[in-house]
């Protein structure tokens, strides 16, 4: 088994690898510990070497690590596993398992077809968006000094500050403040921006916020913590199988990360990953 994991992360990880360590000595596996060194192309290429030797791929991290590891074997018959303990644990939430049910899917667990998202040549696992998430995440700058609460302290702080800004779309032009192409159903460290979408429907949900005044903004972002703002009345939920986006210059977002820049198109690739879950 191949496993892959960012250095210096906490006790999880270190309960994670130990756990993961005892188990493949019981089972007689083999593992390779591949350790991330931060710059994504590197890394992709160094894992997509290694992957013709495995069957099975485990992730020791959060979702920048899991987004590092669909895009190196998304197409192909390497089964993905997951052992969350990163900062955000977005993509983890919308299952629901505990630390034990998680380690029950590495070996005993069955392989899932979901979806993945695409934009450009790059994959997302979860939710990539543009206008305010983007913002944040760029503002960041890839620093998370308070651990999963950066998202929140950052994003409180641009909440005020953001105007939004004019996007055109396939259908016309919109001022938006936020645009979310979601296959998972949280992000932002627990907020729930897609109560409805799954990982196997063939789409993805898309939900657009427009640029309104700041008291409906902290009234939707309130709301999305239950994932009870899509009753919004000016709030666009739809789903589809591709969007494109014809604004030049918007940063792109998925899985924590900054991954591209519009015009852009996206799609949703129906039953690309094959995914560990509980039997």
């Amino acid at each position: 088994m191949l496993v892959i994991y960012r250095p210096q992360q906490g006790k999880k990880f270190s309960a994670h690898s130990k756990w993961l360590n005892t188990q493949a000595k019981i089972h007689a596996i083999q593992l390779y510990w591949y350790e991330t060194s931060g710059h994504f192309e590197t890394d992709l290429k160094q894992i997509k070497d290694l992957i013709p030797k495995y069957s099975q791929l485990i992730v020791l991290g959060g979702d920048g690590t899991l987004n590092l590891a669909v895009n190196a074997i998304a197409g192909t018959q390497v089964v993905l596993s997951l052992l969350p303990c990163g900062t955000g644990n977005d993509f983890s939430r919308q299952f629901g398992y505990s630390t034990q049910q998680w380690r029950s899917t590495i070996f005993a667990g069955v392989a899932r077809n979901i979806d993945v998202g695409q934009v450009g040549n790059r994959y997302f696992i979860n939710i990539a968006g543009v206008g305010f998430n983007a913002e944040v995440v760029l503002a960041m700058g890839g620093k998370k000094p308070f651990g999963k609460l950066s998202y929140t302290i950052a994003g409180i702080m641009k909440l005020a500050s953001y105007k939004g800004t004019l996007i055109e779309y396939e259908d016309g032009l919109q001022a938006t403040m936020m645009c979310l192409f979601s296959n998972g159903r949280h992000f932002a460290a627990g907020l729930t921006p897609a109560p409805d979408a799954r990982l196997d429907d063939g789409v993805l949900q898309v939900i657009t916020i427009p640029a309104v005044a700041w008291y409906k903004r902290l009234w939707c972002f309130a709301l999305m913590l239950f994932g009870k703002h899509t009753r919004l009345r000016w709030i666009s939920v739809r789903s589809c199988q591709q969007l494109k986006i014809k604004t030049s210059g918007l940063p792109i977002e998925a899985d924590g990360d900054l991954i591209a820049t519009t015009p852009a198109v996206v799609k949703c690739k129906a039953a690309l990953l094959q995914f560990k879950v509980l039997n």
